[in-house]
């Protein structure tokens, strides 16, 4: 099964839950398709915050033994994530890039939206017999590298005038959420950072965060630039691995950019600092290599570099923001952007990049 499916996911309609995923619903759904039985399972309790996923056992003729349901979350994250478009950002993804861009994705089995509620389904390949990469232990260095001349590839595919009104379908990262609405929750998020953090903070960095709200704007102008598809959320565990192959998820943040946020992103919060240290310069200078033998020869390093550590300096943001629920957070979450916070701001310090705003 391929992204075929998608006109009977048409026919099938979306679900209002998972209870209405049924045998019929997905013989509707899946082409050349019979279902019998369908067992589901709920999955990433503790990563999955707008997105419900689930893991469904199929019995039946000419269906895989298992696949995702991805349905969007109910909850505060669901509904911003409506106001952000990212359910449609994904869809849009899946529809229009996933099988045609040089980045590994999964095989989209079938795909639907209502255009009305944002509401949305996907039946996604199941890839747990890949490895997927652990967050808060952080990524290889070789994986690392992987990921990054997948994202090169993705990145100068999405230049070519054959591919610009693919582009067109996703938002700048110049939003009015990007530049306004999570720089001014950041110094909440931060202060908890503070309240629990074990490593310190240098003093510079530390400047820096008190200034963020007013600093963010000039990262948001920067990384807008360009107009390069970037994933825009390229966490390590959004990456699924299988020997040298990788297979990449999660593109409800999808959107328009310079290239080297999604390098800046992955390198500073995905890599653990003791991998990474050392080593910013080298990696962002294999992307614009492996940038450059795809035909895209015109993003100099000094732009690249700039850029990078706008994106590091920036992207702290994402890991604070969740800290705002420090309470109700399970104890892997709370560790984990402690950890991704921590990793920004060893990051932000070795590579100076609070310079960038002066």
């Amino acid at each position: 099964m391929t992204s075929g499916g998608t006109v009977g996911a048409a026919a099938a309609g979306v679900p209002s839950g998972i209870e209405g995923v049924t045998p019929q619903w997905l013989t509707a759904a899946l082409d050349g398709a019979t279902v019998t039985d369908v067992r589901v399972e709920q999955i990433a309790l503790d990563s999955g915050f707008s997105s419900q996923l689930y893991r469904a056992h199929l019995s039946g003729e000419g269906v895989p033994n298992s696949v995702i349901v991805k349905l969007p979350a109910v909850s505060e994250a669901g509904d911003a994530m409506k106001m952000l478009g990212g359910y449609a950002r994904e869809v849009a993804f899946y529809r229009h890039v996933a099988g045609r861009a040089p980045l590994g994705t999964p095989v989209v089995h079938a795909i639907r939206m209502d255009e009305n509620t944002a509401d949305f389904v996907l039946v996604l390949e199941d890839l747990q017999d890949w490895d997927n990469a652990d967050h808060l232990a952080g990524l290889s260095l070789d994986r690392a590298r992987c990921c990054i001349a997948e994202l090169a590839g993705l990145h100068a595919w999405s230049t070519k005038p054959l591919n610009t009104d693919v582009l067109e379908a996703f938002p700048s990262i110049d939003t009015p959420m990007t530049r306004d609405l999570l720089p001014a929750a950041f110094s909440a998020g931060w202060q908890i950072y503070r309240d629990h953090a074990t490593a310190p903070v240098p003093a510079a960095v530390a400047k820096y965060a008190e200034r963020f709200a007013a600093l963010a704007p000039a990262a948001i102008d920067a990384l807008s630039q360009r107009s390069m598809l970037i994933h825009g959320d390229i966490r390590a565990d959004n990456m699924f691995f299988c020997g040298d192959r990788l297979k990449v998820v999660d593109f409800q943040l999808a959107g328009r950019g310079a290239g080297a946020t999604d390098v800046g992103y992955l390198v500073s919060q995905g890599l653990p600092t003791e991998v990474r240290s050392g080593r910013d310069e080298t990696l962002l200078r294999e992307y614009l290599d492996q940038l450059s033998s795809h035909g895209v020869s015109d993003y100099s390093f000094d732009e690249a570099w700039r850029h990078y550590r706008y994106a590091v300096a920036y992207f702290v943001v994402l890991p604070a923001m969740p800290l705002l629920s420090w309470d109700s957070l399970p104890e892997r979450s709370r560790q984990l952007c402690m950890r991704l916070v921590e990793r920004a701001v060893a990051t932000i310090d070795e590579t100076d990049a609070v310079e960038v705003f002066k």
